[in-house]
């Protein structure tokens, strides 16, 4: 389970890219005043034991509640940590179990047929519209005006790559990798509902696996949302290294769960 402990730094460093961080002796709180209803921008991730609760938890409130953001956290260290979920309850929060599955690049391509009319190309401000339009199609991203706030930050980080994929020149697939390190991570996985269903995923991906070896990146990890993407995942050789599992604690709004759901 080494390679976990390498996901998680890598987290950090994604979330770091677009957010403000403080340190706390359990984890690391993250924000964005900019960005309040970007859930990946605005939360704790905790992955110590926790000796006092109460405590902790009205200081996870205070601080995210100072800032005008809704207190939500993430809490990794599940079987050490059983005390503080529950007193989830009692201190206002909601809360889902999750069991996530991480997968890793087996460095293997998978033999794809010569396409003619696929196209792959890096976004840059030329075709930024069109990649970005692609990304706003998908209700699990998140709203169409948070989606292009969230990508116009990370499109201009030097640790983000957005690539596009056409079929026939229409714009219609799109992935980004971020790179910290001798690590990278796929992200933003996109295909127009009316391009689904042609396998065009594939391609995308191995062409961000071509690009992670011209980089020398060591480790390539991707974070399928559910079984069913993890699958398609793993048909282009990212193979499951092991799960994650975690505590999602909120004040209100949606739950992960929901949005997923919802899409």
């Amino acid at each position: 389970m080494q390679k976990i402990e390498h996901i998680m730094q890598l987290d950090i460093d994604y979330i770091k890219s677009f957010s403000e961080m403080e340190t706390c002796h359990e984890g690391v709180l993250f924000y964005n005043k900019e960005m309040p209803t970007y859930y990946d921008a605005n939360h704790a991730h905790i992955w110590k034991k926790i000796t006092e609760p109460d405590m902790f938890l009205k200081k996870i409130k205070n601080f995210y509640q100072s800032k005008s953001l809704i207190p939500r956290l993430y809490l990794y260290n599940v079987e050490e940590n059983q005390s503080c979920i529950e007193v989830l309850e009692n201190h206002g929060f909601q809360y889902e179990s999750f069991n996530d599955d991480v997968q890793c690049w087996n460095g293997e391509y998978l033999q794809l047929p010569h396409n003619p009319a696929i196209q792959i190309e890096r976004v840059t401000d030329a075709n930024m519209e069109e990649a970005l339009a692609v990304e706003m199609s998908i209700s699990t991203f998140g709203e169409p005006a948070l989606i292009k706030k969230a990508f116009e930050e990370t499109y201009h980080s030097p640790h983000f790559t957005y690539y596009l994929l056409r079929l026939d020149g229409t714009a219609c697939c799109t992935a980004n990798i971020f790179v910290s390190g001798n690590q990278g991570r796929v992200e933003s996985v996109a295909t127009l509902e009316s391009h689904r269903g042609r396998g065009l995923i594939g391609y995308i991906l191995q062409h961000i696996q071509q690009e992670s070896i011209k980089q020398g990146l060591e480790y390539l990890w991707i974070l399928p949302i559910n079984e069913q993407v993890a699958k398609v995942y793993d048909k282009a050789n990212f193979k499951s290294v092991g799960k994650i599992k975690s505590i999602h604690a909120f004040t209100e709004g949606k739950s992960i769960k929901q949005i997923r759901q919802d899409s």
